[in-house]
């Protein structure tokens, strides 16, 4: 899969339910999409990753993605212990005309939509039956209906989720123990610092503690090495000004902190599947 994916394709919505992974490897991958996403963890263990917030992932929990926000699903699995996921990725301007008899729900679905969001993460146990509907349900209607109990599925699933959210967001929420902090910080210090050359001695000064333990820890709790993730984060900017600007390909190398324009050129195309400029022209 591709660090900025487009997993819907022509498509307005992509949906799976009840997804085994049994791979010892398990599963690990950073990107971001088009379409909002509902991904529901019926079975796993391991750690998710949304706006540099490291998240325990919990059985029959709910989790939130808006449109191209980075994130990653970082799953332990087993054939004992497989990792178990139902998920529904929609277009999210395809719900409105079945949200335009629920007006407070519609509000809500453009919150959830939108904008920023204290939590993404919400324990509902009665997701798992709504996915079991949902895969019932387009087992036994003709195509061209499909898309309407898809809709009408997130609908199901906004109703629960507006039940739990204020109660989760009025909660008080503990901080995860000390090495999940410092991996947060690590994610945060990239935020600011992704421009400039990576030193791990920087960085390891910065949180004060040794380079070699903050490697292990960051690879431990996110699945990934500093520098992956770095690349990722670099990447990702990259795209955006791709995007919405006209800088020329060197400019935007240097801005988002690669050496030379060709080092870009080579890990965009390793990791996208497409050079930078093919990227930037193929939605023109």
């Amino acid at each position: 899969m591709k660090l900025i994916d487009n997993v819907l394709g022509k498509h307005p919505y992509l949906s799976s339910v009840r997804k085994f992974t049994t791979d010892e490897k398990g599963y690990a991958i950073f990107h971001a999409h088009q379409g909002l996403e509902f991904l529901y963890v019926e079975q796993g263990d391991g750690h998710i990753i949304i706006d540099n917030k490291l998240i325990p992932m919990h059985p029959q929990t709910l989790y939130c993605f808006q449109p191209y926000q980075l994130h990653k699903v970082n799953a332990k699995a087993s054939s004992d212990q497989p990792y178990i996921r139902s998920l529904i990725v929609i277009e999210p301007l395809t719900v409105l005309p079945y949200l335009a008899v629920f007006p407070e729900l519609s509000a809500f679905f453009q919150r959830v939509w939108k904008e920023i969001l204290p939590t993404q993460f919400f324990e509902i146990s009665e997701a798992g039956p709504i996915f079991a509907l949902l895969q019932h349900e387009l087992d036994n209607q003709d195509h061209g209906n499909q898309l309407e109990v898809v809709a009408l599925t997130v609908i199901a699933i906004l109703r629960k989720l507006r039940e739990v959210m204020d109660e989760k967001e009025a909660a008080h929420v503990k901080r995860a123990s000390r090495k999940i902090a410092i991996v947060e910080q690590a994610m945060a210090w990239f935020d600011t610092n992704y421009r400039e050359s990576f030193r791990l001695n920087d960085l390891a000064s910065e949180l004060h503690i040794s380079p070699y333990y903050l490697s292990h820890l960051f690879k431990k709790d996110t699945g990934s090495t500093l520098t992956e993730y770095v690349t990722v984060k670099r990447l990702r900017e990259a795209c955006l000004l791709l995007q919405s600007t006209e800088q020329s390909v060197e400019m935007i190398a240097s801005q988002v902190g690669f050496a030379t324009a060709s080092h870009f050129i080579y890990t965009f195309k390793k990791h996208m599947g497409i050079t930078p400029y093919q990227y930037r022209t193929q939605d023109r």
